[in-house]
């Protein structure tokens, strides 16, 4: 089972990953981090739970 970490990084700032059964990183919060844990806890919890899955679909070149 994955498991989604929320932590306070170095600079203050509240991130987010989600790790798969082999101890790599398959999502973040891509760096921006939030200004407070529940922002961060919200936007992993609907990423991981697939708020998103109707998003639109694109192959980069």
């Amino acid at each position: 089972m994955a498991t989604r970490l929320v932590y306070k990084r170095a600079d203050g700032r509240w991130a987010w990953n989600l790790k798969a059964d082999n101890g790599l990183i398959i999502a973040t919060d891509g760096g921006q981090g939030y200004e407070n844990e529940g922002d961060a806890r919200t936007i992993a919890d609907a990423v991981v739970g697939g708020a998103y899955r109707d998003a639109e679909k694109l192959v980069g070149r």
